[in-house]
């Protein structure tokens, strides 16, 4: 009679003891790295258009894709325990799945995106064969406050203004000892000063649904099995104070100051927009402020006055530390 207790008891397993015992579902077993993807995953899947409205990869993949290697585990009880490596709700009717990617899980994979080919793609100016061989195209230099915001085919394709202020923080410095205790500062950036990043395939499907190579089909041209690590939505800047829709940032091409994103061949490898000094610090921008800034540090600690604290570009969190070498004789 207790056996039988026992056996009835394990067919209700509860959620979290059932997923221990299958641990979720992983990509990273040889039987599931052998095959193609798209063996399992068909895009788009069938709720793409409530989900996305785009074409795209919103929901697991059906029961289809994992009965053929997996009969006997589906029908082992009432309650199978590899139902709870996609259900929330383990069970025949549990129609609820679990959240993807999973809260608080190491993920499995990491996103390859060459900058380089993309801008290389986006700033091709084919010869447009609709007009005469010499003609004349009018130009202005001049960029006064009323004129409209200038459009540029580049890095704006992909990354848009949010609609709302992200998570943010100060880039960390562990391996620098700051010269002082950060003061007190008032500031606060609103969603003007960041720009988002894709988090779904809708911009990449514009064009590799089925035109350009990778297609929509291939997840392995763009997804790579990796070790763990934990994803996250928090802006981290050195320059925090940094406004892209200041009116004198606003009609500038982006590629202007992230000169080295353009040479990025992988994404993985970018730990920052990477934004030379050099490009701030030329005399038509703001090369006085950053060498007024220099200056009033060096005087400080000459005559052994409290730190200066460098606050047009970085926050107090930052500006406390020394002056790296990459800002000085700029």
């Amino acid at each position: 009679m207790a056996a039988v207790a026992f056996v009835f008891a394990a067919s209700f397993l509860t959620e979290s003891n059932a997923q221990k015992s299958r641990d979720d579902f992983l990509h990273k077993p040889p039987q599931h790295k052998k095959i193609d993807c798209n063996s399992c995953h068909k895009v788009p899947t069938g709720n793409w258009v409530a989900a996305r409205g785009f074409p795209d990869v919103a929901d697991y993949p059906g029961h289809s894709s994992c009965i053929s290697c997996h009969r006997a585990e589906f029908f082992s009880g009432n309650r199978p325990a590899i139902c709870a490596g996609c259900h929330s709700n383990p069970g025949p009717r549990g129609a609820a799945r679990l959240r993807f990617p999973v809260p608080k899980r190491s993920q499995e994979f990491e996103t390859k995106f060459p900058h380089n080919v993309h801008q290389d793609l986006i700033a091709s100016n084919p010869r447009r064969n609709d007009v005469a061989v010499a003609h004349f195209v009018n130009a202005s230099f001049i960029v006064r406050a009323d004129d409209p915001k200038v459009e540029f085919n580049n890095c704006a394709i992909c990354h848009q203004t949010p609609d709302a202020i992200p998570k943010f923080k100060n880039r960390v410095l562990p391996s620098i000892q700051p010269l002082t205790a950060a003061s007190a500062d008032a500031f606060a950036p609103v969603a003007g000063f960041f720009k988002d990043s894709p988090n779904n395939h809708a911009s990449c499907f514009t064009c590799h649904f089925q035109n350009a190579k990778p297609l929509s089909t291939d997840c392995a041209g763009c997804h790579a099995l990796t070790t763990p690590y934990f994803e996250s939505n928090t802006v981290q800047r050195y320059s925090l104070k940094f406004n892209h829709l200041d009116k004198d940032h606003v009609n500038k091409d982006c590629t202007t100051c992230h000169v080295r994103i353009t040479q990025n061949a992988d994404v993985r490898f970018m730990k920052d927009a990477d934004v030379p000094i050099l490009t701030c610090s030329t005399s038509s921008c703001h090369g006085n402020d950053i060498k007024s800034e220099i200056a009033k540090r060096e005087t400080g600690v000459a005559e052994k006055q409290p730190v200066f604290q460098c606050v047009f570009c970085h926050t107090p969190e930052i500006g406390r530390f020394p002056i790296p070498p990459s800002h000085q004789n700029r």
